[in-house]
């Protein structure tokens, strides 16, 4: 009987996953816009309350915002004349909740009065359907994600998550706009952003706490390169790529992933849960509500691209996730708060894991002297010399550490001490943070369809941590300091 009992119940569920990998089809770009628009009103009627149970789905603001072999984008809106939110529709996944159904009529009246538009309900929503998965750790690199969504929804430091299901889930909708690379240096948005950070690094996550995310990164990234972009057949598409290609292959690069782990593991950098790539893109600033029409959708969600070139050229296109720390006095209608401050959100956390704070302080100082807005060949510009100034680090990290220290203690005072540690560890850590990315672009240099210019961008980061290793090793040599510190006088 336990044998028939469980037989029934896989061929149900069989049924079941069947029919909604075949609806989920049609929002994977494979239907009709109308048979699109069914479905995904449908969704938004099983998992929203209010209007979006009554609402003809005809009647929806439907936009596709984004698609790829990883993710379809849809933005879902309520019509704004209130008379096209219609009558009460049953919740076709849930019979026992249908009022039509229910024999108890105090139930009845409460299920029919639940269905009403409250205030809280949201107007607009991003509705998020995961496409092909490929890879045998693809699957675990969704499950990992949507776990840490949910715990930044949770927590309040994301959007809120209206609802989860197996194809993907329905997130809040706010519109915001990327901040450009000059803004990283603006006073007031450094701050913000420290603060921010040390909102991440203070969270505890249950996911692997060792430190390892980024090796195995790096070495899985090394296969790549070594089998397939720069192995011995490897040709460019013209003479500089044939040139830029010969040079990379004349640096052995699992060497250095051997010296800069055995390096790095001399610095003392506390473990914490990263960002790991906070660059400008994937920090966005809170529009006005006023200044958007509700039609509109914000520029940030117009074009984006597959998790596997999250960067996407870093150019700030990638923007389908939003977070904001409820901890502020941040107002979600203004890009200013309550107490004059700028309004951020961070997005993308593909890239979050356990790491030590020192990458992920380092590597978003690396990214003040790359601007992503070129529109010709290599598509970025780089200025070393917008890094940021000691002093400007110094406001950074006094401010990161003002905060992290009041989320996991009682200690408010930062002293000179704890500032030049720290700066010890973003120094050390910035060599990770351009190898790491060096990697990255040669992955991508040959697989990616974003106009970008990875093989250009792989030799400038690549030649960057090669002069920043010859600079330890003169310090270690002659034993000279490598990086004035902060003193008394510089407060």
């Amino acid at each position: 009987m336990e044998f028939l009992a469980r037989s029934s119940i896989k061929r149900e569920m069989a049924l079941y996953s069947n029919y909604v990998s075949f609806s989920l089809q049609k929002l994977q770009m494979c239907g009709t816009e109308e048979e699109m628009r069914e479905v995904a009103g449908r969704i938004c009627r099983n998992y929203l309350h209010g209007a979006w149970k009554t609402v003809d789905p005809k009647d929806l603001s439907f936009r596709r915002i984004s698609g790829g072999l990883s993710n379809f984008l849809y933005y879902i809106a309520l019509p704004d004349d209130v008379s096209k939110w219609g009558g009460y529709q049953k919740r076709e996944s849930s019979p026992e909740t249908d009022p039509e159904t229910c024999d108890n009529r105090n139930m009845r009246r409460a299920l029919v009065k639940s269905t009403s538009f409250s205030i809280e309900e949201p107007r607009k929503v991003l509705l998020r359907i995961y496409g092909q998965v490929h890879g045998e750790r693809a699957m675990d690199a969704i499950v990992t994600e949507s776990v840490i969504f949910t715990l930044l929804s949770e927590r309040r430091l994301g959007p809120k998550l209206h609802g989860v299901f197996s194809g993907g889930r329905i997130e809040q909708y706010i519109p915001a706009r990327s901040l450009l690379t000059k803004e990283l240096a603006d006073p007031a948005l450094s701050m913000k952003i420290a603060e921010k950070m040390a909102a991440i690094h203070s969270m505890e996550v249950p996911l692997n706490k060792e430190p390892n995310w980024i090796w195995k990164t790096m070495y899985k990234w090394l296969k790549t390169v070594k089998e397939e972009r720069l192995n011995n057949t490897a040709q460019g598409k013209n003479e500089q790529e044939q040139r830029i290609i010969q040079q990379l292959k004349n640096t052995d690069l699992e060497k250095e992933i051997e010296w800069l782990k055995k390096f790095l593991a001399t610095v003392d950098s506390p473990v914490v849960f990263c960002h790991n790539d906070m660059q400008e893109g994937n920090i966005l600033l809170v529009e006005d509500a006023q200044a958007a029409a509700d039609d509109d959708v914000s520029p940030i969600y117009v074009q984006t691209f597959d998790s596997d070139e999250a960067r996407s050229a870093k150019n700030g296109l990638d923007k389908d996730n939003f977070f904001e720390d409820a901890n502020t006095s941040d107002t979600v209608i203004s890009h200013m708060s309550d107490l004059g401050e700028p309004k951020l959100v961070l997005i993308d956390f593909e890239y979050c894991a356990y790491n030590h704070r020192g990458f992920d302080i380092a590597n978003h100082f690396q990214e003040w002297a790359f601007d992503y807005t070129n529109p010709e060949h290599p598509f970025y510009y780089e200025h070393q010399d917008s890094t940021p100034s000691l002093e400007q680090k110094e406001i950074f990290i006094r401010e990161y550490l003002k905060h992290y220290q009041a989320n996991v203690s009682d200690r408010t005072e930062v002293s000179l001490d704890d500032v030049n540690k720290l700066l010890d560890e973003v120094e050390a850590f910035a060599l990770a943070s351009h190898l790491f990315w060096a990697l990255w672009s040669i992955v991508n240099a040959s697989k990616s369809q974003i106009p970008f210019g990875y093989w250009e961008y792989a030799v400038s980061r690549l030649e960057t941590y090669l002069r920043l290793k010859l600079e330890v090793i003169k310090k270690d040599k002659y034993g000279l300091p490598q990086k004035r510190k902060i003193c008394e006088v510089d407060i």
